[in-house]
């Protein structure tokens, strides 16, 4: 009788243990479904981000420039170009116009020959003879203006200067071609002497007779 008893308890504990394996069978399904669920959720999020970022909706919007305002730039530029260009010469530059005096015109201000005449007919007694030689001058120079009105501001002094050098040829060279060639060449260097003088450069390149008798 004692056995049957404690069968009779024993059989419970027995009948429990198939209860006990269902419970996390249920959970493992559970957790299962969830995470399934939550794959399927990224794989769609991924999907959609990849698809927006390939069309071009993460990018920044272009920038539209309006055609005033590029103007307005243009603009800007031009004025910044006008300034410099009316900007004041720096120091120990000379502006346009201005005399220089300096002892030397830079090379940068040489320009293409220009002739000027003499405007004065000149008369001399050959030296040693009973003739006389009349003659009109021209020169040349290659730097501009600045020469031409050196030359007027001291033509009397070169003149001068011409009269006293054309004085010292005789006959033969006044009625020979090397003669008249040495003539010219030191009526230049007499032109030049003056201005150097009084300037502190010369500038005269040639001088030409442009009338020439000889009685």
């Amino acid at each position: 009788m004692a056995e049957k008893k404690d069968d009779k308890k024993k059989a419970p504990d027995a009948a429990a243990a198939p209860g006990e394996e269902a419970a996390p069978s249920k959970k493992s399904k559970l957790l299962f479904f969830v995470m399934l669920a939550a794959g399927a959720i990224a794989l769609i999020g991924g999907s959609v981000g990849a698809t927006l970022f390939m069309t071009g909706y993460f990018s920044a919007p272009p920038v539209e420039v309006k055609e005033g305002e590029n103007h307005g730039e243009e603009h800007g530029e031009e004025a910044a170009g006008e300034e410099k260009a009316g900007e004041e010469p720096a120091s120990g530059e000379v502006a346009e116009g201005e005399e220089k005096p300096s002892a030397e015109v830079p090379e940068s201000e040489k320009f293409t020959a220009t002739y000027k005449p003499i405007e004065r007919d000149f008369t001399l007694n050959v030296p040693n003879s009973r003739k006389f030689v009349q003659f009109k001058l021209a020169y040349k120079t290659f730097y501009g203006e600045k020469i031409v009105e050196r030359v007027t501001k001291h033509q009397i002094a070169i003149e001068a200067a011409v009269i006293a050098t054309a004085g010292q040829f005789g006959e033969e060279e006044m009625t020979s071609l090397e003669g008249r060639t040495k003539l010219v060449e030191a009526l230049r260097d007499a032109m030049n002497d003056v201005l150097i003088r009084n300037e502190d450069f010369g500038g005269v390149d040639e001088v030409m007779l442009t009338h020439f008798v000889f009685q």
